[in-house]
């Protein structure tokens, strides 16, 4: 918050006669913003900001990204899952969340007045402050948060979503909540000056499906109704009062793509405030470069960046195409394409006195999937280069860019600071010293160049490779998931061939039980369990079946060996594989870490024979607690996965038939919410309830059976114990 000349001391009356004066107009925020930085899968997040994996933003993590030279942070952030609009929806969809198809956004059609959290609004506060108290700008945007704005830019009955069928929308229901949202958002922080800047939404319409003739269409109908979403944003935080009558507001292109911004540029918004109070925003990630994992028939991924070409590994320099086998220097991503694209976007709004932003930005670091040590070291120095070619533009035409920050770690990370261990260290320096170097500072953070080349370098004398999974929990007390995954291209993607999988692997997987700790007070349960997966189709159909159901299959921690299953293993037997596009291995559980080495996975004829379809001669990609590299698999070695002890839940059940019973103590009255929670992580029934000081129960019904997770929440406190369901 901004205060006058005369500082802190003075009157309440000065200070509210000059708190309001117009603000700023965009563009002379833009120099003063420099470079910006996501603080990415963390309050956008439904429902719980910390579900991701990532804690909540701290003053030492802000600070850090003071100190690597940014000056404006974007801050992602979920509003419709931390209002009643929520609960509505869900109960006008008969009660149930739908498992991921977002189905019931909406369902409560006349819900157009939802009410954000009081909670919630103070816990963006404390973030927005630390990032303003550094003297930093803030972006505050709508994110997806489900999809009830981004996944509903259209009118009627359509399928927004691969998979989840058809879904009936109101875009003057959307409006009205948009508008409801941004009223109570603007008037909250209505006295905060020119430091905090609001965005309307993220990527409309960026997940509308894909046909056999491309993405489904976003043509002018479409575009007049994210206009008026538009308007009922601007018009909104107008009306707020304070500081917002000129408060910088920023809009995005239809997909937030480069390509659509003429779109906007010709239907821009009219403002109350009058011209020169609002940004326009475009993301680049140019995709076969920043975020491609496997090749197609199509085109190949681009590990080698422009200038740093690798010579026995052509088909993976930036550029290439596949059908004349030569480089183009005009392709997405290309230091040509960078330059032309950025110079567009400043005559078509910068000249014109709106400001553009690049909301966000990267490339996926590959170590690992590059095995080459020469390569990989080229690949990670392409990075950097292209970082800095961004910033290098952006900043030539009074455009600021973001970079993309989600705080993994692991292997496809594009994190430049740590921040899930509670160290606030530089991970990236040498796309940190390209950035700062585009902004004319010293750049001069000690490379790991080396150092990642020779951590994820394959020994020459292997006698073959593997894969190297390792599992490593982020919370002590919530059911999370390990993915590895295997992206199919070219003739692997026909499975239609074969009749199962088999795959070959090591490791060891503790079984779900109480643990022993009694003197340290555990009694939780720790529990574990891994299915192959498979998604097949135009529609990316899900098929999936539990690895290690068979009393035989059991994992060795020192031995490799095989596992089959058969399509008709498979809880619904598969259907489209000519045309599958990734198989995978999840592993599911709580307080999970260890490793497993996976050596093949093969197909397996009606004859019995088998094809390799993955060797691991370059890494898959990995997700949720799972990381990975590419190993050699002679010789042996201890591979365990083992549940960790947590604290008591204080939880009693009582399993029945068609029903769990949980009963527990609470120390004062709350609200709560039981779930039951399946072996895929698919919620299978949840209930709501007002827990009363003392003994309290709660009672889920279903019909599923087997294992299952009980979580019981209320408040901040949250308690988990494998049930098996009879």
């Amino acid at each position: 918050m901004r205060l006058n000349t005369f500082g802190i001391a003075c009157s309440s009356l000065l200070m509210a006669a000059s708190a309001f004066a117009a603000l700023p107009k965009a563009t002379a925020l833009v120099e003063p913003m420099g470079m910006g930085y996501n603080i990415g899968n963390t309050m956008e997040v439904p429902e719980n900001p910390t579900a991701w994996g990532n804690p909540l933003p701290t003053a030492g993590y802000i600070k850090a990204i003071k100190a690597a030279g940014f000056n404006t942070v974007r801050i992602p952030c979920a509003w419709y899952s931390h209002s009643d609009a929520l609960t509505k929806d869900i109960a006008a969809n008969g009660g149930t969340a739908d498992n991921g198809s977002y189905t019931h956004v909406g369902k409560a059609a006349d819900f157009t007045t939802p009410t954000i959290d009081a909670a919630w609004l103070k816990q963006v506060k404390d973030v927005v402050d630390m990032v303003i108290a550094e003297g930093m700008y803030v972006v505050l945007n709508s994110h997806w948060d489900e999809g009830w704005l981004e996944d509903r830019v259209y009118e009627g009955t359509a399928n927004p979503r691969s998979g989840s069928g058809d879904i009936a929308n109101s875009s003057a229901t959307t409006k009205a909540r948009q508008a409801a949202f941004w009223s109570q958002i603007a008037s909250y922080f209505k006295d905060y000056d020119e430091h905090l800047l609001f965005a309307g939404a993220n990527e409309p319409g960026v997940n509308d499906p894909w046909g056999s003739s491309g993405q489904w269409v976003f043509d002018d109908s479409r575009m007049q109704i994210l206009k008026g979403y538009y308007d009922a944003f601007i018009t909104s935080v107008r009306s707020a009062g304070g500081n917002n009558d000129t408060r910088t507001l920023i809009v995005q292109a239809p997909r937030t793509e480069m390509d659509n911004a003429p779109m906007l540029s010709k239907n821009w918004p009219t403002d109350p405030a009058g011209d020169g109070y609002m940004m326009a925003e475009v993301h680049y990630y140019p995709y076969q470069y920043s975020l491609m994992t496997a090749d197609e028939d199509w085109g190949k991924q681009f590990y080698y960046y422009t200038g740093l070409s690798s010579t026995n590994d052509k088909e993976h320099n930036m550029g290439w195409n596949v059908y004349s086998k030569s480089i183009d220097n005009s392709a997405l991503g290309t230091p040509n394409q960078i330059a032309k694209a950025f110079g567009e976007l400043k005559t078509m709004f910068c000249d014109k006195g709106i400001p553009v932003i690049i909301g966000e930005l990267g490339a996926i670091k590959r170590t690992g999937q590059i095995t080459d040590a020469a390569n990989l070291k080229l690949h990670l120095q392409g990075r950097a280069l292209f970082y800095g070619e961004v910033a290098k533009n952006a900043k030539a035409n009074g455009i600021v860019p973001y970079v993309w920050d989600t705080g993994a770690e692991d292997d496809g990370n594009m994190t430049i600071i740590t921040r899930q261990k509670g160290t606030y260290e530089i991970l990236d320096p040498d796309v940190l010293n390209a950035l700062q170097k585009a902004y004319g500072m010293e750049g001069n953070n000690k490379s790991n160049l080396d150092s990642l080349v020779k951590e994820n370098e394959v020994p020459e004398t292997a006698d073959g490779k593997g894969v190297l999974i390792t599992y490593t929990s982020k919370t002590a007390d919530s059911s999370e998931t390990g993915t590895l995954r295997i992206n199919l291209s070219g003739t692997a993607k026909d499975l239609s061939k074969y009749v199962g999988l088999e795959i070959r692997m090591k490791g060891e997987v503790a079984s779900a039980g109480p643990c022993t700790g009694a003197s340290d007070g555990c009694g939780e349960y720790g529990w574990t369990s891994m299915d192959l997966f498979m998604m097949t189709g135009s529609a990316w159909a899900w098929f999936d079946a539990s690895l290690l159901e068979q009393a035989d299959q059991q994992l060795d921690a020192t031995t490799f060996q095989t596992f089959k299953v058969l399509w008709t293993d498979f809880r619904t037997e598969p259907t489209g594989l000519n045309s599958a596009n990734a198989i995978g291995l999840n592993l599911y559980g709580t307080q999970v870490s260890g490793t497993i080495t996976v050596d093949y996975i093969k197909g397996i004829k009606a004859d019995g024979s088998t094809v390799i379809i993955d060797d691991f001669d370059k890494k898959p990609s990995t997700e949720g607690t799972a990381s990975s590299k590419i190993v050699a698999v002679s010789g042996s070695g201890s591979s365990a996965i083992k549940a960790v002890a947590a604290k008591a839940t204080g939880l009693r059940l009582n399993v029945a038939q068609g029903s769990v019973t949980a009963m527990f103590n609470a120390n004062r009255a709350t609200r709560g919410t039981a779930m039951l929670m399946n072996s895929m992580g698919q919620v299978i029934a949840q209930k709501n309830f007002n827990a009363h000081v003392g003994a309290n129960e709660v009672q889920l019904s279903t019909s599923a059976r087997g294992a299952a997770v009980l979580i019981v929440k209320m408040g901040s406190q949250k308690s988990v114990q494998q049930v098996r369901l009879r």
